[in-house]
């Protein structure tokens, strides 16, 4: 039988993965505090589900690194300390720069168009707080990511970005930092349309490892091997 004509039907979101999404923007976005005990029930009744649900949400979560899963204790929202976070920036560091490499070598023009839009949609909202930029800032660095058409990659990416976007959010306090960071956007998306592509994967990694500086320098330039990070002790 022939398919043409014939369109695909796609399918809608579970409702495991519609409740992850929520639970995983709410730690995103601080709703839930860095190492606080989250509540099926209180979620639950929240989101309007059963726990069911809730209970598989965290099970996907935890595969992200976004919650912890203790049995007989409860489900906790993840931790970092200086060294989990540098961590999570050499990991960021092979994937993104991973990423840049292949998508200007197969798509150059793919991936300026995709790093141009979120930079030019930031700059048209004018001065922007640290929380309304997120989105924008998000929008950059998947954009790069996806550029590279490499669906490994892309998956190996999705199992971080929660915890990249959760401490990007934490870590990014100040107007400054904001202008900061579209000034290094800027920069990198100014060398691939140059074709230096070594000073754009140079840029790319010092920004990836901003807000890694910015925890030491609140510790004294020191990487604790402890002393977990949390909502309150920003």
């Amino acid at each position: 039988m022939s398919d043409a004509g014939v369109t695909r039907i796609k399918r809608p979101q579970s409702l495991t993965a519609l409740v992850a999404e929520q639970i995983r923007d709410m730690i995103v976005t601080e709703r839930f505090a860095l190492g606080e005990l989250l509540s099926e029930n209180i979620i639950a009744a929240l989101l309007g589900v059963s726990r069911a649900p809730v209970r598989d949400a965290f099970v996907r979560l935890e595969t992200e690194g976004l919650v912890k899963v203790q049995p007989q204790r409860g489900t906790f929202v993840f931790q970092y300390d200086a060294t989990e976070l540098r961590e999570i920036c050499e990991l960021r560091q092979v994937l993104e720069t991973g990423a840049l490499r292949i998508a200007t070598a197969c798509h150059r023009a793919g991936v300026i168009e995709a790093l141009r839009r979120p930079i030019e949609a930031a700059e048209r909202e004018g001065e922007l707080d640290p929380k309304a930029y997120q989105p924008f800032d998000t929008a950059f660095h998947d954009g790069l990511v996806r550029s590279s058409g490499n669906n490994e990659l892309m998956d190996a990416y999705g199992r971080i970005s929660g915890r990249v976007r959760a401490i990007r959010h934490r870590l990014t306090r100040l107007s400054a930092h904001v202008v900061e960071s579209q000034r290094m956007h800027r920069a990198i998306l100014q060398a691939i349309e140059d074709q230096r592509d070594d000073a754009a994967e140079a840029a790319l990694v010092e920004h990836v490892y901003a807000g890694y500086r910015r925890l030491l320098a609140t510790r004294g330039g020191q990487e604790p091997a402890t002393d977990a990070v949390s909502a309150g002790s920003r």
